[in-house]
């Protein structure tokens, strides 16, 4: 029994201590990124957990505020799955809203007299099981876009791991409020698991983390800074040279079902070669960020051309390769800070005779009286 606690002890130090180092790495950066602030917050929720699961002779030591930092780690794993992989390129504070309403829920089922808090508490696990599995779905689907090598990388062996352990919890209070039996020494296990996803998180954080947490604005390069041309091998350069034809003459972007595997084949080149040149070269991303680049600038001559005023703007969205209004205006406004039908009132030209009338000038009537 004295073995079995110094062990999980000493696996919770550890633990504790490889959460505060890489939520350290990241607050401390002086980047003003996503990932920064809520990785920062959702490490010190992940050194909670640690506290608050840790119950030597079945007595649990952690105080109130840190169970509360412990039940919101799983809103903040969700909020941090989009800073991370999603290419946020601001903190948006609504990210945090689950996390917070987790800890109601959890306040909520702790303030239950035992006879009925239980369907609380599945309720509580239902969310916390959801969030865990949207976060899921956000690393998943981002992952064929994706042009940064570390990032793709890591996807699986480490967020998902982290994800398939909050399930488990999820999964083991469930069966507590089924009344099943727990499982033997799970302390001890739940700390080593934590001890080893301590040490996965920073050596995957820490030592990419500057590809990784760096967010760039819509249309301009990110790190890593573009490749000097004279280290480019000839096989880069014909690649680099196939794309520019393909991508400014015959406007592959356009196409509504462009992907990274089929850009590839039309150049030419390995797929893994292609996302090289993208993001070490041309400095982007995130593959659906580089292609509308070229069809938010290409909206943008579009809704301010005076003959393409009656043209609608879901329209101009289907030719420039957009599957439907919504991703456009996202998109857009992502880009630029306005709407399109903001962006073509303010910059669409007004007819000079039109000026002469508003501003008081001579009439179309005066015109031909001349």
């Amino acid at each position: 029994m004295g073995d079995t606690i110094l062990f999980e002890t000493l696996a919770r130090g550890v633990a504790i201590g490889g959460f505060a180092v890489t939520g350290l790495g990241l607050v401390l950066d002086r980047r003003t990124t996503p990932a920064r602030w809520v990785g920062g917050l959702f490490f010190l929720g992940a050194m909670a957990h640690v506290i608050e699961g840790y119950r030597p002779g079945g007595v649990a030591v952690a105080s109130p505020i840190v169970c509360a930092l412990s039940v919101a780690t799983t809103g903040l794993f969700w909020a941090l799955a989009y800073a991370l992989f999603a290419d946020e390129r601001r903190f948006s504070p609504h990210r945090l809203w689950p996390a917070v309403g987790l800890v109601a829920l959890w306040f909520l089922a702790r303030s239950m007299p035992p006879t009925i808090c239980k369907p609380f508490w599945l309720v509580f696990n239902l969310a916390s099981a959801g969030l865990v599995l949207h976060a899921l779905l956000v690393i998943w689907r981002g992952w064929r876009d994706d042009l940064v090598a570390q990032r793709r990388r890591i996807r699986g062996p480490v967020m998902i791991t982290a994800a398939g352990y909050i399930l488990l919890l999820s999964i083991r209070d469930m069966a507590w409020i089924g009344g099943l039996p727990g499982l033997p020494a799970a302390g001890l296990l739940q700390s080593l698991t934590l001890a080893a996803l301590s040490v996965a998180a920073s050596v995957a954080l820490l030592r990419a983390e500057p590809l990784l947490v760096v967010a760039s604005k819509a249309g301009e390069a990110a790190t890593p800074p573009p490749a000097p041309l004279m280290d480019l091998t000839p096989a880069d350069r014909l690649v680099l040279a196939r794309l520019e034809t393909a991508m400014d003459q015959d406007e592959v972007w356009r196409g509504e079902d462009l992907s990274i595997s089929a850009l590839a084949a039309l150049v030419g080149a390995p797929e893994h070669r292609l996302r090289r040149l993208i993001n070490g070269v041309l400095g982007h991303r995130n593959f659906a960020d580089y292609v509308n680049g070229r069809r938010i600038e290409a909206a943008k001559t579009a809704l301010a051309a005076p003959d393409l005023a009656l043209k609608s703007i879901s329209t101009i969205a289907y030719d420039l390769g957009f599957a439907s209004l919504g991703p456009f205006n996202r998109a857009f406004r992502v880009a630029t800070g306005v709407t399109p039908t903001e962006w073509r009132s303010a910059n669409t030209p007004v007819p000079t005779r039109l000026r002469l009338v508003e501003t008081g000038g001579p009439s179309p009537k005066a015109d031909k009286t001349a």
